[in-house]
């Protein structure tokens, strides 16, 4: 379990996170939605002990995150929105050094390897260099790179960038498949409709703070609900949709 009480963080005089209460679960797939700034990447960052915070407490399947970074790094895999690749490395020399790192058997790692180069259709780059490949292979490898260790916790931080719509639909798959797994799932995306599709339970953030943290299939069953889309449109952005039409741009 993952245990977020009163996380608040700042930076200078804006308040990022204000007072967040959650908890995560196994087997969820938690879809945290949320406008640009309202705290998405800053909860991945805390959660993942790759950021301090000011205040609250963040235990991490027994971990408190702040105290120990390291042991919580050891059991999460994390694809962030902007990834540092070593493009001067080949996949496959990339991929052995995360296995390396992870201390893992150098048979499983290589295994590992070839079943997800298969799943994700990459085989024929594996001994390419990073830096030369598509942003869609470059994803795949950073993908794969999250998940070799088989963590226990794993954030997605818009795992599709740049990835077609055969690995969309292959990554869609494999993460229902790690759901079943009783893995613990938080995924960030601003495509509401994939949220609305894969996740459990949506947890959405306005402004460093939580409006709503329900099932989906309640938020579904919920009066005059009629998508994912829909509802983030008019609790979120109404009224900056308001201030202008599309029409007054020109």
């Amino acid at each position: 379990m993952i245990k977020v009480q009163n996380l608040t963080k700042k930076y200078s005089d804006l308040i990022a996170l204000n007072n967040v209460s959650f908890e995560l679960n196994k087997g969820e797939i938690i879809g945290l939605i949320g406008t640009n700034g309202a705290g998405k990447s800053t909860t991945v960052k805390i959660l993942s002990g790759l950021l301090e915070y000011d205040s609250g407490k963040v235990d991490i399947m027994g971990i408190d995150v702040m105290k120990e970074p390291v042991e919580v790094k050891k059991i999460i895999g994390y694809v962030p929105e902007s990834p540092n690749l070593f493009n001067s490395l080949t996949v496959t020399e990339y991929l052995n050094f995360i296995g390396e790192i992870r201390l893992l058997d150098k048979t499983l790692l290589k295994k590992r390897i070839d079943n997800f180069a298969g799943f994700f259709s990459f085989e024929q780059y594996l001994n390419e260099s990073i830096g030369i490949l598509s942003k869609g292979n470059k994803q795949k490898v950073l993908i794969t790179s999250a998940l070799l260790h088989n963590p226990e916790i794993i954030y997605f931080d818009e795992p599709l960038n740049g990835l077609d719509a055969n690995a969309i639909f292959a990554f869609q798959d494999l993460v229902d498949y790690l759901r079943k797994e009783n893995k613990i799932i938080l995924y960030c995306s601003h495509l509401l409709s994939t949220i609305e599709k894969i996740s459990t339970r949506i947890i959405y953030l306005d402004k460093g703070v939580i409006r709503i943290d329900k099932p989906t299939e309640e938020l579904k069953n919920s009066e005059n609900y009629t998508d994912l889309e829909n509802m983030f449109r008019e609790i979120s952005i109404a009224e900056e949709v308001n201030k202008f039409k599309a029409s007054d741009l020109f």
